[in-house]
């Protein structure tokens, strides 16, 4: 969780530098702009890449610098309450499921593809997957008898659950775009 922190903080202030710099000069050419498929500029101008007024990379910058100090903390021993991994739970929850929409929302609506924000997906993916890996392991998430049984698959299974999860996000961006790059 660290690793990847670490990963989407460069993402997300690489993406906030552009986009504050897209924001100044609409000429500015960022260097994702690779091809019609791979660029950032179209992604940055579009109405999701904020909320409130606030680039996405800002709440980023926010989110990983956060996970970043946890993990942290998590490789020092600290003892934390259990609230505080729920709440943890929680909020790497709700960035997967934000991430699932930016995803869904970029392949689909806008029909392309930002590098960085690539980049940020997949780590958003490996924090919430290592996350909810290490709180079942320990036993800090303890599901419903009735669903133990997903406990030990996920645990016993952990990483390939995260391997299929990115074939997956691979496989529906060859599905989306095909005949671009296959013609």
């Amino acid at each position: 969780m660290a690793v990847t922190s670490v990963i989407g903080l460069l993402a997300s202030f690489t993406l906030l530098r552009d986009t504050l710099e897209v924001a100044r000069d609409p000429s500015f050419n960022p260097s994702c702009n690779i091809n019609p498929i791979l660029s950032c500029q179209s992604v940055m101008s579009s109405s999701q890449a904020e909320i409130l007024g606030i680039p996405n990379p800002a709440f980023g910058i926010a989110a990983f610098t956060a996970l970043f100090v946890f993990a942290v903390l998590v490789l020092a021993r600290t003892s934390f309450a259990l609230w505080i991994w729920k709440v943890g739970v929680a909020a790497a929850t709700a960035g997967l499921l934000f991430t699932l929409y930016l995803y869904l929302t970029s392949i689909i609506v806008l029909g392309t593809i930002c590098p960085w924000c690539f980049v940020t997906w997949l780590v958003t993916v490996a924090i919430f997957w290592s996350l909810i890996t290490y709180t079942l392991a320990v036993k800090i998430i303890v599901l419903p008898k009735k669903l133990l049984f997903l406990s030990r698959v996920w645990v016993r299974y952990a990483s390939l659950i995260l391997a299929s999860w990115y074939v997956a996000l691979v496989f529906i961006l060859l599905l989306r775009f095909r005949e671009a790059l296959f013609g």
